[in-house]
């Protein structure tokens, strides 16, 4: 029966990946935007995001996930004041926040046992991990990133996880994750001159080698373009390239400006409602630890809501 459940599940894989998104960090109002919310499938906002509309919008069927900075304080954080200051390593100068230790047993406990339960608590379905690549800046800590994404879906393995970039260590956290946010993808904002450009020469092949690795693993990819919304004309002529690469390499698509303080759009096409698990199809699975290293490779190529199912 199960080999029958696992065909079907794989002939009908390709129409069933891909889901419209939004990444929002702005203000939500019952008065404003939170039916121009409720259009995306899935919708990746702050943390601190009022209960009550977390509720609305999964009333209409929307998939909610939280913010969750795996390697950054920010000082907004609920738990923020519990992050002790020796495990501070570094300053982001960009975005004003400091680098935490992300190897220290004190931040994984933070993480675990504070963080995404508040997240959780607030009726959210998920958690959307950022900052994933600082494992380049500190490549000694690879290995613990990867232990606490583990960690993150073994305590918590009913809720989605999105994960933004970590591209070296894609191949170890896919298992663990249900999807992967492509963030600056073609297009982005250069800090330097304050401008949203489009990836050129070297900078374009790079991008293109991460987006070819992603589509070879199967992971479903979410993919963050920048562009400035009041400007038309770069609309436009930004959406024709990205649209062309989101297609060959099959992602789902998101435009939005640097802040994400503004409600974007997808530039490529409308995709319908249902494309996204609910957080009720994901409820009530037996935790497999698909994460460990005797996950079945088949059920690595699907779906983590879809190996749930396959597994019970």
């Amino acid at each position: 029966m199960k080999m029958v459940k696992i065909v079907i599940f794989l002939i009908f894989f390709s129409k069933f990946t891909l889901a419209s998104f939004a990444v929002y960090y702005g203000n939500i109002s019952a008065s404003s935007n939170i039916n121009e919310l409720s259009k995306f499938d899935l919708l990746i906002l702050s943390p601190l995001v009022e209960e009550d509309y977390i509720k609305e919008l999964k009333s209409k069927n929307v998939t909610v996930v939280g913010y969750l900075s795996l390697a950054t304080i920010g000082g907004w954080e609920p738990w923020a004041e519990d992050v002790p200051d020796g495990i501070i390593i570094g300053y982001w100068e960009t975005w004003d926040e400091k680098e935490v230790d992300f190897s220290s047993p004190q931040w994984r406990d933070i993480v675990l046992n504070e963080a995404v339960p508040y997240i959780l608590s607030k009726g959210f379905d998920g958690v959307f991990l950022d900052n994933l690549d600082y494992v380049d800046k500190y490549p000694e800590k690879r290995e613990a990133m990867v232990k606490l994404i583990k960690a993150i879906r073994e305590k918590y393995p009913d809720i989605v996880i999105v994960a933004n970039r970590g591209f070296s260590i894609t191949k170890e956290i896919a298992p663990c994750v249900d999807y992967i946010l492509f963030e600056d993808f073609i297009t982005y904002y250069d800090f330097n001159d304050n401008k949203y450009k489009i990836y050129q020469d070297a900078d374009l092949q790079w991008v293109l080698a991460q987006a070819e690795m992603l589509k070879k693993l199967n992971v479903k990819v979410l993919a963050l373009s920048y562009v400035d919304l009041d400007n038309e004309k770069q609309v436009e002529e930004f959406s024709k390239i990205i649209c062309k690469y989101a297609d060959e390499y099959g992602f789902e698509v998101y435009m939005a400006d640097i802040t994400l303080q503004r409600i974007g759009l997808n530039p490529c096409e409308n995709f319908t409602k249902s494309q996204v698990a609910s957080s009720e199809t994901k409820i009530g699975g037996e935790n497999k630890n698909i994460c460990g290293s005797g996950a079945i490779l088949l059920l690595v190529l699907l779906p983590y809501s879809l190996r749930q199912l396959i597994l019970r």
